[in-house]
Formats: structure tokens, C-alpha cells, sequence
């Protein structure tokens, strides 16, 4: 039984000269809440056959697509965004050299952010890149509702079998970082 109550006896002594401070909600003020949000882009593979026009006999050197992207349209995300990092992944299994413009662009087509140009050298399976974008120092980029990508065949005197197997793959991503006070 004594050691019961000198059991009781010390816990209450330990809780009564615990540390404590008056709650300052005064801190609330200074959260700042940073949501990352990661989503897909653009996705594409090319053949051989789709540098060829429809008789399969005139090689062209390019392709290009223009695709929507209107994440700027929600508020929240245009009021809130600090940074975008542009992730791609490309396998090129082509014996030929590729160089990748994409550009982001607004309702008129005109050019809000151009990336730098992505040059994949041939047979190269494993090609990754990362740019970052700082958004408040390219506010422009906040009008943004298309991506154009351009794929242009490089060494291209001599000609591409269009029956050929080789694939271009091109997988690329977006990261919206957000910043926001309560």
C-alpha cells in the first residue's frame, strides 16, 4: 500500500512542476502551407512511319503537337503557385539524333515560357531532364493554356526505312509547388 501511494505521490509531484507556457495563437499567423502536386503532360511515342506523308514516299524531318493545358484557369493555383519543375523521360531507340523544343503558349499561340532545347543523342535509352521555373520571376507563365512539342530528326541525309521498328518515347511530367498562408 506504501508503495502505492508513493507512486500516486510522485506522479502528482512530476505533473505539478512540468513545464508550461501560455498558448500564443499569435503563431497561426506564421504557418505557411506547401501542397506539391505532380501531374502528367505529355506523352507520345513515334515510329519510323510517321516521318513519311500517306504514299509512305516523302520523309519529312519534324513533327509537332500542341495539346491543352489549363491548370492556370483554377485561381487557387494561379494565385498560389511559387515554382513548376518540367520533368522529362525520353527513350530514343532511333540511330539518329533527336532535338526537342517545347513551349509553353497562351490562347493567342504566342510563347509565355520556352524550354531549352532537349538534344537526345542516338540509341540513348535513359534520358531524363529537369528544368525548373521560378514562377514569380516568369509571371507570364500564369497565362500559359498550351504545350507545344516539336520533334525534329537530326542527320537526316540518309533516308529512314519506314517500315522500321525503332520507337521515340517522350513521357513528360509537371510539379506545381504552392505556397500559402493562413
Amino acid at each position: 500500500m506504501k508503495s502505492l501511494q508513493k507512486t500516486i505521490y510522485f506522479t502528482l509531484l512530476l505533473f505539478l512542476s512540468s513545464c508550461s507556457d501560455n498558448l500564443n495563437f499569435d503563431q497561426l499567423d506564421d504557418v505557411v502551407i506547401t501542397p506539391v502536386y505532380t501531374s502528367s503532360l505529355a506523352y507520345f511515342t513515334i515510329l519510323p512511319i510517321q516521318f513519311f506523308d500517306e504514299t509512305g514516299t516523302i520523309q519529312q524531318s519534324e513533327i509537332s503537337d500542341v495539346s491543352g493545358f489549363r491548370v492556370f484557369e483554377n485561381d487557387y493555383l494561379k494565385n498560389n503557385l511559387i515554382k513548376l519543375d518540367f520533368n522529362v523521360e525520353i527513350k530514343n531507340e532511333f540511330d539518329r539524333d533527336f532535338t526537342i523544343n517545347v513551349e509553353f503558349l497562351d490562347d493567342n499561340n504566342n510563347v509565355t515560357y520556352k524550354f531549352s532545347p532537349l538534344n537526345i543523342e542516338s540509341s540513348n535509352l535513359n534520358y531524363l531532364y529537369i528544368e525548373e521555373i521560378d514562377v514569380l520571376a516568369n509571371q507570364n507563365i500564369k497565362n500559359t493554356t498550351h504545350v507545344k512539342i516539336n520533334a525534329r530528326l537530326e542527320n537526316s541525309t540518309s533516308p529512314l526505312n519506314s517500315n522500321g521498328t525503332s520507337e521515340f518515347e517522350f513521357k513528360s511530367a509537371v510539379t506545381l509547388y504552392i505556397e500559402k498562408g493562413i
